[in-house]
C-alpha cells in the first residue's frame, strides 16, 4: 500500500456537498511548471554523458516527485532532467540516482516499465490527443509509441510506430546488473528528431512554440513491486496518461549560455484550470448518472464565483447530449476561447 503522508489539504477531509470545486479536485488543478529549453551551442555526442558545456548550462527541472502529488513521500533516490533544441531535434537528458542498476530486458517494444526505466511524453499541439511516449531502460532498450488520446477517454496505442531517427544512449556510473557493489547514477540522452513529430507539413520545433511535454520514472525498490511512480510533474494520480497535467515546454530562440527567457504561460492559467476542474466534475457526474450533466451549477455551486474572478466579461458556454458534451470559456477581453469536449480534447484560440 503506498503511504500517505499526514499532512494531506485539509480540504480533503470534508464532504463533496462542502467542498468548492477546486478543493474537491486540488490535486488535479495545481498549475504545471514551464521549462525554457535553450538552443545546443555545439553539436551533442550522444553517448549518454550529458558532459558538453551545452549541457551543463542548460536548466535543471526540479528534482522528480510521486506521481499522486502533494502529501506522498519523496522519492528514494532524486532524478532531474534537462533539455535544449536545435532544428532538427529536441534533446533530452536525464540523471538517475541509483544504488544498483538493472536492466533486464533486451527487445525493443517490450514492455520496458517492468525494468527501472526513463520515460518521455510529448504532446506537441498541447490539445491532449495523439501524443508520444518513449521508454528507455539501462540497458538503452526502447519502447517507443504513439497514443490516439488517453486511456481515460477510450484511447489506443499505436506500438507500430518507432520513433523514426531517435538517438540515444546511457551511460552507468557503476556497474550494470552486478549487485555486488555499490552504484552512484545512470544518466539518458536522447535525440528525438523533429520529423518523427511532424503532422500535417506542421515543423513543430520552431522558437516561441510551446509544447506540453512530462517525464517519468518507474522505480522497482522491492522485486515484487509495488513499483513507485516518480515524475516531473505530478498527474494528481497514477495514471501518466493525463496530458492536461504536464509541463510547458517553451523553445527559446537564445542559444544556451547566450541570453534567457522567463518563462510565461501560454493563456490565462485560471481559465484554463476552471475548464479542466469542470472535465473532472463531468467524468464523475457521468460514472454516477450515466450521462452529462447540462448545467455547470448542478456540477459546483461556486462555478458563477469562480467565473466571476477571470477577466472581465468572461462567459460560460456548455452543449451536452447524454454522451457527448463542449465546454467553452470566452474572455472577451483577451479575445480568447477555451474549449473542452467529452474526449478531453482541448483547444484555445486567441484574436478571433
Amino acid at each position: 500500500m503506498r503511504k500517505i503522508l499526514l499532512a494531506l489539504l485539509a480540504a480533503a477531509t470534508l464532504p463533496a456537498s462542502a467542498q468548492g470545486l477546486y478543493e474537491k479536485f486540488a490535486s488535479r488543478v495545481t498549475r504545471p511548471d514551464g521549462y525554457v529549453c535553450y538552443r545546443t551551442a555545439e553539436p551533442l555526442k550522444i553517448d549518454g554523458r550529458l558532459d558538453e558545456a551545452s549541457w551543463q548550462q542548460a536548466p535543471e527541472t526540479c528534482p522528480f516527485s510521486d506521481i499522486s502529488g502533494a502529501g506522498f513521500a519523496k522519492p528514494k533516490y532524486e532524478t532531474k532532467a534537462r533539455m535544449l533544441w536545435d532544428d532538427n531535434y529536441l534533446y533530452v537528458g536525464a540523471v538517475l540516482e541509483e544504488e544498483d542498476i538493472k536492466a533486464r530486458l533486451t527487445q525493443r517494444d517490450t514492455i520496458i516499465y517492468y525494468d527501472n526505466d526513463f520515460e518521455v511524453f510529448i504532446d506537441p499541439d498541447g490539445d491532449t490527443h495523439q501524443y508520444f511516449e518513449i521508454e528507455v531502460n539501462a540497458r538503452n532498450v526502447l519502447f517507443d509509441l504513439m497514443l490516439t488520446r488517453p486511456y481515460r477517454n477510450g484511447g489506443s496505442f499505436l506500438l507500430q510506430w518507432d520513433c523514426p531517427g531517435i538517438l540515444s544512449a546511457i551511460h552507468c556510473e557503476g556497474t550494470l546488473n552486478n549487485s555486488a557493489d555499490k552504484d552512484r547514477y545512470w544518466s539518458v540522452e536522447m535525440a528525438i528528431p523533429r520529423a518523427a513529430l511532424t503532422m500535417n507539413f506542421d515543423n513543430p520545433l520552431k522558437a516561441g512554440r510551446y509544447w506540453r511535454i512530462n517525464f517519468s520514472r518507474v522505480q522497482w525498490l522491492k522485486p515484487k513491486g509495488p513499483e513507485e511512480n516518480w515524475v516531473w510533474m505530478p498527474t494528481g494520480k497514477i495514471d501518466m496518461h493525463m496530458p492536461d497535467r504536464w509541463g510547458y515546454l517553451y523553445f527559446s530562440n537564445h542559444t544556451v549560455g547566450q541570453g534567457t527567457d522567463t518563462f510565461a504561460y501560454p493563456y490565462n492559467m485560471e481559465a484554463y484550470k476552471l475548464l479542466w476542474a469542470l472535465y473532472y466534475a463531468q467524468q464523475e457526474y457521468f460514472s454516477k448518472h450515466h450521462t452529462y450533466c447540462n448545467d455547470a451549477q448542478k456540477l459546483s455551486t461556486d462555478v458563477s464565483t469562480l467565473l466571476e474572478q477571470l477577466p472581465g466579461g468572461a462567459k460560460l458556454s456548455l452543449e451536452t447530449t447524454s454522451d457527448t458534451y463542449v465546454m467553452a470559456i470566452t474572455l472577451p477581453a483577451e479575445k480568447a476561447s477555451y474549449k473542452l469536449n467529452h474526449e478531453g480534447r482541448f483547444s484555445y484560440t486567441h484574436g478571433q
